[in-house]
């Protein structure tokens, strides 16, 4: 009986060890986590705020140059689509529009073509709107990295003011005010921080050319005219976006 039990008690821790062993061999393996992925293609909406300088020079009709400057504020919004190809490459359009708080204010002179006589005058020019559509051509430099260059057309708002006294009169402020057209070229930085957001640090010059504008106050009967402006702006802005 004793030879019987030992016996059994053998066969039975055998057979649980088999069956234990086996259990070992067909269990499944862990699984790795997913490795994340990160793609630019789709669209977006965002916001920019940052610095601006303005670079301009005004010509008279008599030849006289006089270059000035100015620095201020630019922010606004955007909203674009970029599209991820051949595999890190991403070209896309862009959209965006600016409130801009660059002004100059400088002293000048005004020159009465029929007698001669210049007086002293108040020059000021201001840029409060700024905006642009360009294409964007980027590179994926690392999974959520993306460096970039930036083209296509701009506009700016401009606002020009001569004010002067007329001597033996009044004191008079001929204003211009347009909507300039130009073109823009820049470049910058992308960063997908999360899977619906990034943020860009970018540097954008605005170029609006030389135009020959005429200053007007109709209140006093008084214009200014013959005068050739250039305006140049350049801007660093930082931005977040929102894909989707």
């Amino acid at each position: 009986m004793r030879r019987f039990l030992s016996a059994a008690m053998l066969a039975a821790l055998s057979t649980t060890s088999s069956a234990f062993a086996a259990d070992l061999a067909v269990k499944a393996p862990r699984m790795a986590p997913p490795v994340e992925t990160f793609s630019w293609t789709g669209c977006y909406v965002g916001g920019h705020i940052g610095a601006a300088i303005s670079q301009d020079r005004t010509t008279n009709v008599f030849g006289q140059v006089n270059n000035f400057s100015s620095t201020g504020f630019v922010g606004g919004g955007q909203v674009g689509c970029d599209y991820q190809f051949a595999p890190n490459w991403v070209i896309g359009a862009e959209g965006r529009a600016a409130w801009s708080s660059l002004k100059s204010t400088h002293a000048s002179s005004v020159t009465n073509l029929g007698t001669g006589l210049m007086v002293p005058a108040q020059f000021s020019l201001g840029n409060d709107f700024l905006a642009s559509a360009t294409a964007r051509l980027g590179y994926s430099v690392a999974p959520a990295w993306l460096i970039y260059g930036r083209g296509g057309a701009a506009w700016t708002r401009e606002k020009v003011t001569d004010a002067f006294t007329i001597p033996g009169g009044p004191a008079v402020a001929p204003t211009a005010s347009s909507t300039r057209t130009g073109w823009t070229v820049g470049g910058g930085a992308e960063w997908m921080f999360a899977p619906h957001w990034s943020t860009n640090l970018e540097y954008n010059y605005y170029d609006f050319g030389s135009h020959t504008t005429t200053l007007v106050d109709a209140a006093r009967n008084v214009t200014v005219s013959g005068m050739n402006l250039r305006d140049q702006i350049h801007t660093v802005t930082v931005g977040v976006n929102y894909r989707f």
